[in-house]
């Protein structure tokens, strides 16, 4: 048995597919980047903070965290995220910046190519 096939969740499963389905689509390595890093153990999957987004992404950039998004920290402008998870407040910090908070399918539908997306993690 493949290492791969050791995820339970099919949502998550059914993502990974989708990213790497998208790479193939558009040739852009983004998607293959993120359903390789979300394919790996849980334990070695991001876990920012908002102060390390606000710290690490550039101005006007789309950020996107393969893992989860942890509330501490304050939000600075107002950024366009999307993660595979993140906790409520850090859901709530961006939305009251005047931020947008996306998942990673509507990040994926919106932006196929993959351009101008930062990864944070």
């Amino acid at each position: 048995m493949s290492k791969e096939n050791k995820k339970t969740n099919q949502d998550l499963i059914e993502l990974i597919d989708q990213l790497k389905e998208k790479s193939r689509e558009t040739g852009s390595a983004l998607w293959r980047d993120v359903a390789s890093r979300l394919s790996k153990s849980r334990k070695n999957w991001a876990q920012p903070n908002l102060s390390r987004l606000s710290r690490h992404a550039p101005k006007g950039a789309v950020v996107l965290v393969p893992g989860k998004l942890l509330g501490s920290g304050e939000v600075e402008g107002s950024p366009t995220v999307a993660a595979y998870s993140a906790s409520n407040g850090a859901r709530d910090k961006i939305i009251a910046a005047g931020g947008k908070y996306l998942s990673l399918n509507d990040l994926m539908n919106e932006n196929p190519e993959g351009k101008g997306v930062v990864i944070l993690g």
